[in-house]
């Protein structure tokens, strides 16, 4: 999409513009330029090649000054106060933007102003005229869809197609179930549960189409309207409740509660209400027929059968548990049910209590089987679980079960040495998504690559493994530190994802954890009550950590036997 110009903006939008770039404009017509563009992104891509933006914006800091003229002279170049409103070019620093004197109050909405437009040109990441946005509308995270899973029960997807989870995105697409039963609820509001075998494609938020299956739609008075397709039939709901099965082509629409319009091939519109129910014939016109005769999907039915299912797979997972609690090359391992007195218990064996952990702010949350096991939600800054595991180990694997809500530290602990000295991990989910895994080699030498750092060290990264529209899912996360081999490696759900070498000069094959903490890092050994915010927003169900490196299919194995859902 081409950019807009000057041309594209309304007439007010120009004479604005021309006042601004003149220095004649008013305090009131700023004020008002200023609110259109917030709303406008033609508006602030015009505006913005106006703007002269000087390479070093994004690395000099500066301050702001008043004048004798009480106006503001702001940083890198762009000076309030002159009454030419001129942009004069100045050779060793481009051209500077001068704006009218028009009093402290509009120089200072200027100078905001201008500060908002760098903040979006920079922070905003995309601003630019090549962003690649439509609109040239500001970059922020996004998400594709208009419906998400909401239950399943006892679902068998249909050949070929991949298997969604609860909590799943849907958008414009096919939905297609072999057997058993899903809710979808819409964006709109409406909610459609489907039993098996279907075939539903899904239009947007306040449409789909029923090809086959059977159907049951809950549209309240916010989604009212919402039209649901059959062969040769549109049903518009026009308030509550209404059933409909497609079978071979031909369908049997039934009104629940409320009230729907129908039009079946080229009858005149149809208002059903409570109890009304017409068949719908292939090649005729509708026929109107008694109630009742149909059953509808129902999650209800169903809800006790799941319970029954959730227990047994919990109970499956316990004797998981009980099994990898004797593994002996465990070092630790911490499931975070919840107890009384703030202690997180290891459950290696044999025990030592001198391995368990001191649960600080962390909040028993429910973790992947809600009923019958916690978790522990870190969404504080200053949440974490302390721990103190001394000895020396010859390999690291950390495996962890993880709801990550969203990114919002550059680092996201996961597991953290404390001091971060020789042969201590660092575990952690950078911003983008990407798992980290670093060990330190020497923490007496500096980091040539990094001289801000502390100590000389490797990070290994994996993919980006992570983004927003995994927001609430349950992954296995292992990463594997193997100086035997020489390798770091990074899984997701039981599948590798990376694998890097590691270098003769980033070798250390004295690994050591001593005090440490799950899901944050801080130094509260020492006098500085400084620390680093890196609390992972989400949840952690279980953490492992092995004195070994495990292999892809003992990972793949031990993602089998812990995961949720086998039932």
């Amino acid at each position: 999409m081409s950019s807009p110009h000057f041309s594209d903006l309304y007439d007010q939008e120009q004479d604005w513009l021309d006042a601004y770039l003149d220095g004649t404009i008013e305090p009131e017509a700023f004020e008002a330029l200023q609110d259109r563009m917030m709303e406008s992104a033609p508006l602030r891509a015009v505006m913005r090649r106006y703007l002269v933006l000087d390479d070093t914006l994004q690395e000099e800091s500066h301050s702001f000054e008043p004048d004798s003229e009480g106006a503001v002279t702001p940083w890198l170049g762009l000076e309030l106060g002159d009454s030419s409103g001129s942009v004069e070019e100045e050779p060793d620093r481009g051209k500077v933007l001068r704006f009218p004197s028009i009093g402290l109050l509009a120089a200072a909405a200027a100078v905001a102003f201008l500060l908002g437009s760098l903040v979006m040109y920079f922070g905003g990441g995309g601003m630019g005229e090549n962003s690649g946005l439509a609109g040239g509308s500001e970059s922020e995270p996004q998400a594709e869809g208009f419906a998400v899973i909401d239950q399943l029960f006892d679902v068998v997807w249909s050949e070929g197609i991949s298997g969604k989870r609860e909590g799943a995105l849907l958008g414009s697409e096919v939905f297609q179930l072999e057997s058993g039963i899903a809710e979808i609820q819409f964006f709109s509001g409406a909610s459609m549960i489907v039993e098996g075998p279907a075939e539903i494609e899904l239009k947007s938020a306040w449409e789909a189409i029923c090809r086959e299956g059977s159907v049951r739609m809950k549209v309240p008075p916010a989604a009212r309207g919402f039209k649901l397709q059959a062969p040769s039939t549109e049903i518009i709901d026009l308030g509550t409740e209404f059933g409909l099965v497609v079978r071979d082509g031909e369908g049997h629409v039934e009104v629940i509660d409320g009230e729907i319009a129908v039009r079946h091939r080229s009858e005149n519109e149809k208002l059903l209400q409570k109890d009304d129910a017409l068949v719908l014939t292939a090649d005729e016109d509708s026929v109107v027929t008694e109630s009742g005769q149909v059953d509808f999907p129902d999650t209800g039915r169903f809800t006790e059968r799941s319970l029954e299912a959730i227990a047994a797979d919990f109970q499956r997972w316990e004797s998981h548990r009980d099994q990898l609690a004797g593994d002996e090359r465990l070092i630790a391992y911490y499931t975070f049910d919840d107890r009384p007195g703030g202690t997180v218990t290891d459950l290696s064996l044999p025990r030592n209590t001198e391995l368990d952990g001191a649960k600080i702010l962390a909040e028993p949350v429910a973790g992947r089987w809600p009923g019958w096991k916690s978790a522990l939600e870190f969404r504080r800054p200053g949440a974490r679980v302390r721990a103190n595991i001394p000895g020396e180990f010859s390999a690291f694997t950390f495996a962890a079960w993880v709801r990550i809500d969203s990114l919002d530290r550059r680092y996201n602990a996961l597991f953290m040495g404390d001091g971060y000295e020789t042969g201590e991990p660092h575990w952690q989910i950078r911003d983008d998504g990407k798992m980290m895994l670093s060990v330190m080699v020497d923490d007496t030498r500096p980091n040539p690559n990094a001289p801000e750092d502390a100590g000389f060290h490797r990070v290994y990264f994996s993919p980006p493994m992570w983004d927003i529209s995994k927001s609430g899912e349950w992954l296995f996360l292992v990463s594997v530190f193997d100086p035997g081999n020489r390798a770091v490696a990074h899984y997701v759900n039981g599948e590798q994802i990376s694998t890097q070498e590691i270098e003769d000069r980033f070798f250390v094959d004295q690994l050591r954890i001593g005090n440490a903490e799950i899901g944050n890092w801080g130094q509260p050994f020492r006098e500085d009550p400084w620390f680093s915010i890196r609390n992972l927003n989400g949840r952690m169900d279980e953490i492992a950590i092995f004195d070994a490196a495990l292999d892809e299919t003992e990972i793949a194995a031990l993602h089998e036997r812990s995961r949720a859902g086998r039932r």
